[in-house]
């Protein structure tokens, strides 16, 4: 009896130090995956981040045609987002300079200052909705006068993973300053596809 004892004591000492081995390991393996990729316990992931989008419409029609005509981009290249906790400053940037004259209207810059919201869909929150407003600034080729005015946008998104997500926008602009005085009203449907970035 009295032999059995040390042995119990050596089988509890070896069990313990390998539950605590596998423990740590356990640790460890939870560290490799980073809290941003967990999607349950993290209401706003977004927060605090900045998102990077840019308008990948030209080479998606080209890869998976939507029509037989030409497609158009829109007037916004490139999407830049500042989250705080809930609400974002976005900064969005278009523009076709060049000089070939040969066909009209080619040439524009778009510029928009603006704050945006995002409402996430989906308990996963891989699909969301955003509502944002804008002041743009829009000079085009042809007009002597750019176009100054608002814009409200909603969009939806699908996010493949907490970084990475591809959006679109509809915007209803309201702007003034153009050529022949008469004030710009305009619904622009989604036309393009914007592939998004998350940085931490």
């Amino acid at each position: 009896m009295m032999k059995i004892i040390p042995l119990l004591l050596l089988l509890y000492c070896c069990t313990m130090n390998q539950l605590a081995a596998q423990s740590e390991k356990n640790k460890d393996k939870e560290f490799v995956y980073a809290e941003e990729d967990q999607y349950e316990d993290d209401p706003y992931y977004w927060s605090n981040t900045k998102e990077i989008g840019i308008n990948f419409t030209p080479l998606i029609s080209k890869l998976v045609p939507f029509n037989l005509g030409q497609n158009d981009a829109g007037n916004i290249g490139l999407i830049y987002k500042k989250y705080y906790s809930k609400r974002a400053f976005r900064f969005s940037l278009g523009a076709s300079i060049s000089d070939n004259f040969d066909i009209s209207g080619t040439n524009f810059f778009y510029l928009a200052l603006g704050l945006e919201r995002r409402f996430p869909i989906t308990k996963d929150k891989k699909i969301a909705y955003t509502s944002s407003w804008d002041i743009f600034l829009l000079a085009r080729d042809g007009d002597d006068n750019p176009l100054f005015g608002v814009s409200k946008g909603y969009g939806f998104e699908y996010h493949f993973t907490k970084r990475v997500f591809i959006s679109t926008e509809a915007q209803f602009k309201l702007g003034i300053g153009s050529d022949s005085g008469i004030p710009l009203l305009e619904l622009k449907l989604p036309t393009a596809i914007f592939v998004n970035v998350r940085l931490y």
